[in-house]
């Protein structure tokens, strides 16, 4: 009697969903980012930031089509805003350090989430502030810094990848020992220790590409450094804001990744951080 065939297995079949999906938006991404004008890619970016405002919407508890609107139209409205009310980096540099003190807070939060507390706001309005300070500095941040430096945004986005993967891999791999169970039950200390070594690689790499000095280039990969370790913290907190509405993933648009919350929530902590590392480590000539 033939044995029946087996079908991949569905973290096969998940993975392969993965890559692709990734494949294809950080080819797209990379495109613009190295053959577009900000202000294109600032439009294109600007999709992305109301599919993510739409997401957060519905975790936060805006079930109107008419609510979601609202919260959609005013992230908008206000990145837009500011992004003409700011438009050197030393003006940018008042608005991202309490940007940086606010998830420092939202660190804080997780702790207390880990003791079993209620650490976040039930409020469709107090979490559409804190939408606000999640999702606009984001797109700011990105569009500041392909406007100071393109190959520096590649960088960025270079650093995020590899330390996600690296911490899949690694985690599935030797993943025992928990991060945060009660948030986030699947990551691990081992993948935030395979995302952290990414660090000094990309830093090293792109410095050199750079030409940075060795004190700036050591400045540098403390900073990659940085945004891998603020980056654990925003793929946290997204995933707090989740299991406190009672969903998996923010949404389905992604095959693979879930919503585009999913994809972005590392950035989001580890955007703003980057840009406002850049404006002190590397001044404007």
């Amino acid at each position: 009697m033939t044995p029946p065939v087996e079908s991949p297995r569905p973290c096969n079949r998940a993975l392969r969903s993965r890559l692709l999906t990734a494949a294809v938006l950080g080819t797209v991404l990379v495109l613009l980012i190295i053959h577009a004008s900000t202000a294109v890619l600032a439009l294109a970016l600007a999709l992305f930031l109301m599919l993510a405002a739409v997401e957060w919407g519905n975790l936060s508890g805006w079930q109107s089509p008419a609510g979601r609107a609202t919260f959609v139209g005013l992230t908008l409205a206000g990145a837009v805003a500011l992004w003409f009310a700011l438009p050197g980096a030393a003006r940018q540099q008042w608005l991202l350090v309490p940007v940086t003190g606010a998830w420092a807070l939202a660190f804080g939060a997780l702790l207390m989430a880990e003791t079993g507390r209620q650490p976040l706001p039930t409020g469709r309005w107090s979490l559409a502030v804190i939408g606000w300070g999640v999702l606009v500095p984001l797109w700011l941040s990105l569009l500041w810094l392909h406007q100071f430096d393109p190959t520096l945004l590649l960088a960025l986005f270079a650093l995020i990848w590899l330390a996600d993967s690296a911490a899949y891999f690694v985690g599935r791999r030797w993943g025992q020992r928990k991060l945060a169970p009660r948030v986030s039950p699947g990551k691990t200390w081992a993948g935030v220790g395979g995302a952290l070594l990414t660090a000094p690689v990309v830093g090293v790499v792109i410095g050199t590409l750079e030409g940075y000095d060795a004190a700036t280039l050591a400045g540098f990969c403390m900073l990659c450094l940085a945004t891998v370790a603020a980056s654990v913290v925003g793929d946290l907190f997204e995933s707090l804001l989740k299991r406190q509405a009672g969903v998996k993933d923010s949404g389905t648009l992604l095959p693979g990744h879930g919503g585009v919350l999913d994809r972005v929530d590392s950035l989001t902590a580890a955007a703003p951080l980057f840009y406002w590392g850049i404006t002190f480590l590397v001044p404007r000539s």
